[in-house]
């Protein structure tokens, strides 16, 4: 099972408990990513981050290593820090 967010205040109508990480894409020449995120319910999500925040997390995304921190969970963790996603903990095992 992928890693995913369980909500701490499940978000209703429809009842919406996690997201997990569906795609993740770098886009160096428009530095730009775009991550796209399914829901309990398979809603999707995107969410995106452009011009320099976007190059240097991919810099930062590119040296690092993923051996005790998966690289969803670092995705999901840093949209959490920057309020694109509510709060929540990260469960699951990665892929």
């Amino acid at each position: 099972m992928a890693e995913k967010l369980d909500l701490t205040s499940v978000i209703t109508t429809p009842n919406l408990t996690d997201y997990r990480v569906a795609a993740v894409t770098f886009d160096w020449d428009r530095a730009q990513i775009v991550i796209t995120l399914r829901g309990t319910n398979g809603e999707e999500r995107r969410e995106i981050y452009v011009g320099l925040t976007a190059t240097t997390l991919m810099i930062a995304l590119n040296k690092i290593d993923c051996s005790v921190t998966s690289l969803q969970k670092r995705i999901i963790n840093r949209l959490v820090t920057d309020g694109k996603l509510p709060a929540g903990t990260v469960s699951g095992a990665p892929d």
